[in-house]
């Protein structure tokens, strides 16, 4: 079986676990252009089946299968394309031209399962990507530091979490990533950082990491973060969410608006003890390691084959 694993030329991709799952079924890796421009489909012959990364690749992989009808086209979903929010009449109409000849999909969350599900019917496995940069601080206490990691899309809700900075005048929040790009303010205790090296000293500075998004499907930085000891608040637009069973659900934001989140970070860091909540933190993220993963999406893509058949 020759399996190719097609990534968009975005400049984020491929994402390293997206990579590390295709590295495990033995497939090659090709690049495409983002959704138009030429694409020499000479660097899929032979492939049966193809792995995207995301559907900006139906368009070339569409052109392949109109070529090998047998071939079996199997779609990462780790963005907002199937989001209610996104699905525009240009988006449709891209999915009227291209999803047809899609044949199942591997989702990052149930969310994203249930929402393709309720856009097209295909099989979808759920596959949990894991965190990337594993770091453990040494000892330190729980300070008034909040940080944020994430790009530009307005989604992912940093627009609200400077918000509600207003209402916590005596904590500070750093800005990690591309949004920086998107922040202009010159409040003091706003750290507008930018891309990071490394994320070792915003995990060893800080005490809360804040993503209050409205959508996003299951960021690695949430699962670093955790790992790290930092205690996550997230939204129910956030992945992890749902997987933030008993005590940890009082870390789910039910909305995101800045008021909730400041009032939402105030009573976490007002806590007693946050040890054991940091604890469970921790432990959940270290259940997601590359290793689960990677056996867990292998598992699951041979049996999508299998289905598909």
């Amino acid at each position: 079986m020759e399996i190719t694993f097609m990534y968009p030329a975005s400049g984020i991709s491929p994402h390293y676990a997206h990579l590390s799952w295709a590295k495990s079924i033995g497939a090659r890796v090709v690049e495409t252009p983002m959704g138009v421009g030429f694409f020499d489909l000479n660097k899929l012959q032979g492939s049966d089946p193809l792995l995207l990364e995301s559907l900006y690749c139906a368009p070339f992989a569409r052109r392949y299968k109109k070529k090998n009808p047998n071939c079996k086209i199997i779609c990462i979903i780790a963005d907002t394309s199937f989001w209610s929010e996104r699905l525009g009449i240009l988006r449709k109409m891209f999915y009227w031209r291209y999803l047809p000849f899609v044949d199942g999909f591997v989702a990052v969350s149930n969310r994203i399962k249930r929402d393709i599900q309720n856009y097209v019917d295909r099989p979808v496995a759920v596959v949990r990507p894991f965190p990337v940069n594993k770091f453990r601080p040494r000892k330190r206490g729980f300070g008034k530091k909040i940080l944020f990691v994430g790009n530009e899309a307005k989604e992912k809700g940093y627009g609200n979490l400077i918000k509600s900075v207003n209402y916590l005048p005596d904590f500070e929040l750093f800005l990690v990533g591309d949004c920086c790009k998107r922040v202009h303010t010159k409040k003091a205790n706003i750290h507008v950082e930018g891309r990071a090296l490394s994320l070792k000293p915003y995990f060893e500075k800080c005490s809360i990491y804040a993503h209050p998004a409205d959508f996003d499907p299951c960021p690695s930085a949430v699962w670093e973060a955790m790992y790290a000891g930092l205690i996550p608040i997230i939204s129910e637009g956030v992945g992890q969410s749902e997987l933030f069973k008993g005590g940890l659900r009082k870390l789910v934001l039910t909305r995101n608006d800045p008021k909730t989140i400041a009032d939402k970070i105030a009573e976490i860091y007002a806590l007693d003890d946050k040890r054991e909540l940091i604890e469970k933190c921790m432990r959940l993220s270290s259940e997601y390691t590359k290793e689960k993963s990677v056996r867990r999406f292998r598992k699951s893509f041979y049996q999508l084959l299998r289905e598909l058949r």
